[in-house]
């Protein structure tokens, strides 16, 4: 059995996300980033992380009014962490166009590294 560490990094999806009123009104970009340390895949075909799901899931939120960037991560954390071969899960929201004179601005959930 292997440990591996599967990424899918930088999906962006275009979501309804904020409290400010003028996040209110039009969908935003919004990039997501997921982290999964991995138990008990052997390689095979019946055990391989699948990421397929990751991403399709991510993409499922797709025009969605979501309030928080909390919210939304916990969400994808609740849904990655129930996934077959997940041992930990770390998941991350960035939103590059809130502001002009910041790259992005965003949190991760846990907020401790999957190695620490």
């Amino acid at each position: 059995m292997a440990e591996f560490l599967v990424e899918v990094t930088g999906q962006e999806v275009e979501i309804i996300l904020g409290l400010h009123d003028f996040e209110r009104h039009a969908p935003q970009r919004v990039v997501i980033s997921v982290q999964v340390l991995t138990a008990d895949l052997t390689g095979d075909a019946g055990g391989f992380m699948d990421y397929d799901a990751i991403v399709a899931h991510i993409r499922s939120y797709a025009g969605q009014r979501i309030e928080t960037q909390e919210e939304l991560i916990l969400a994808i954390h609740s849904y990655v962490s129930g996934l077959p071969h997940v041992a930990r899960a770390r998941v991350s929201s960035r939103k590059p166009d809130i502001f002009n004179d910041v790259d992005w601005v965003g949190l991760s959930y846990p907020a401790r590294s999957l190695f620490t």
